[in-house]
């Protein structure tokens, strides 16, 4: 375990568990309290920023004033991993608050090196203030409690899709037509297992954390096949930085698709510039097949990360063994099922790639629409907005209906979500209203479509950035 240093002297933080060890200065210290510029902050952060770079120097973040260096060891500790590296030379206020329990303030506070100058800190805007009210709001009317009896169901209904997809092909795998519809059936189990594992990842459900862990593994590892210490790495920067050119890896898709006219920047002199060409050229045209491997590219990449060569899997040996374990007993099940209920190899193997093909076009469509099209952001851009800011112009909501409230997994609710990624999907419509009324009262760009409308949007960015990139290719 992480024991925090209690004394007022300068404190040493040991973690045994990481084998960590800091020397650092309190406000008590003889050599006092260091006073960082906001130049200085930002000096600290690199073009580009990878695990090595920052074990080898100080990388400094802004929270509510005080400063905190995540470099060094700080990056081999951090449970939640590079994410953290997303935040350097910003104030990351917003991003702490969203995602750490209030006692991680006391782990953090083994971090810290200073503070800001007093003519640095900005007094908190008019936005700010509303956004903490309802923050404040939201605690104390209960929208952060979940309905245990409302996940149970949820857990019950996807559960019974896995079931009836199997007792599908049991009665009728010999048939094609049977096949093809236990495939459909088990799709939309892989599509609504992601949803729940989705909201168990984000601590949605269980005020233990672990509990939340335990249960996404079961649900993501052993009923969908996906590693959620893999998607956890790659989508908590994704909520970190959204729509971030070069910080986003959601929209570092090259060299099969481009979302921006930033992805174009070196665009002619990539090594695999010949496929880049012909796919972006294309991309509007492309985009709905591609969709379609989606979820089998992922399946995949869950696989490598859990090899056991992978270099992933150091820093928590039992939580990985777990992982393994779920993912093997998943294909178990899965290719079990496929090989033993229907009469010939042909017959299983278009179940599991027809399974395959039909939940990524389903997982895809969902993902798609929740970002893609919507404004993308240097770097520089994105450090003139605040952590809620960006969560809500760079996101898409979809109209709640019935349909798309199940269809989506509550993801229709995209831009509540990404502001406050730990309230139940149960509550995101008694927060929705809310949000969007303070978006307009501060004239913040809210935007709200149909779904079939959000697609259109979709690949007409992708028709614009195609065209942008045919002229550059004839240059």
């Amino acid at each position: 375990m992480c024991q925090p240093p209690n004394s007022k002297q300068n404190a040493r933080f040991t973690c045994s568990e990481h084998k960590v060890t800091i020397l650092l200065p309190t406000a008590a210290s003889p050599i006092g309290v260091r006073k960082f510029t906001w130049a200085e902050i930002q000096k600290s952060a690199p073009n580009k920023i990878d695990l090595a770079t920052a074990a080898a120097q100080p990388c400094y973040v802004a929270i509510h004033g005080k400063v905190y260096d995540l470099g060094g060891e700080f990056v081999s500790w951090h449970p939640g991993g590079a994410v953290a590296l997303s935040q350097i030379g910003n104030d990351a206020s917003a991003a702490f608050d969203v995602f750490h329990l209030a006692a991680t303030h006391e782990t953090l506070a083994n971090f810290y090196v200073g503070d800001l100058l007093e003519t640095e800190v900005k007094k908190p805007s008019a936005w700010a203030q509303d956004i903490a009210e309802l923050r404040d709001l939201m605690d104390k009317t209960g929208m952060y409690k979940s309905d245990k009896l409302w996940y149970l169901g949820k857990v019950a209904s996807t559960g019974s899709l896995a079931l009836l997809s199997i007792g599908i092909l049991y009665l009728w795998g010999h048939t094609l037509l049977g096949v093809l519809t236990a495939a459909t059936v088990m799709a939309f189990f892989f599509q609504q297992s992601g949803w729940l594992a989705h909201d168990f990842a984000h601590h949605q459900v269980f005020s233990n954390r672990l509990h939340n862990t335990y249960a996404a593994y079961i649900i993501g590892n052993l009923w969908q096949g996906f590693s959620v210490a893999w998607w956890k790495h790659k989508h908590s920067t994704h909520h970190s930085v959204p729509n971030v050119h070069e910080a986003d890896p959601d929209i570092d898709t090259l060299p099969f698709l481009a979302w921006s006219e930033y992805a174009l920047e070196g665009f002619a002199d990539l090594s695999d510039g010949a496929l880049a060409k012909f796919m972006v050229a294309y991309q509007p045209i492309i985009y709905f097949p591609l969709l379609s491997f989606a979820r089998l590219t992922w399946a995949i990449q869950s696989v490598l990360w859990n090899l056991p060569n992978s270099t992933k899997l150091a820093r928590f040996p039992t939580l990985n063994r777990i992982e393994q374990v779920a993912i093997l007993g998943h294909y178990t099940w899965y290719l079990g099922a496929a090989f033993t209920l229907t009469p010939n190899p042909l017959y299983a193997l278009i179940f599991l790639l027809s399974s395959q093909c039909i939940c990524g076009f389903l997982l895809a469509a969902v993902f798609s629409v929740n970002h893609n099209g919507m404004p993308v952001y240097t770097p520089e851009q994105s450090k003139n907005m605040d952590y809620y800011e960006l969560s809500i112009v760079t996101g898409r909501n979809v109209e709640p209906t019935m349909f798309n409230n199940w269809f989506t997994g509550g993801l229709n609710f995209q831009i509540e979500h990404h502001m406050f990624p730990t309230i139940p999907r149960h509550n995101l419509p008694r927060v929705q209203a809310l949000v969007e009324s303070l978006c307009k009262k501060h004239n913040v760009p809210y935007h709200t479509t149909s779904l079939m409308q959000g697609l259109a949007e979709v690949v007409g960015r992708l028709a614009s950035v195609a065209g942008k990139a045919r002229k550059i290719s004839k240059q």
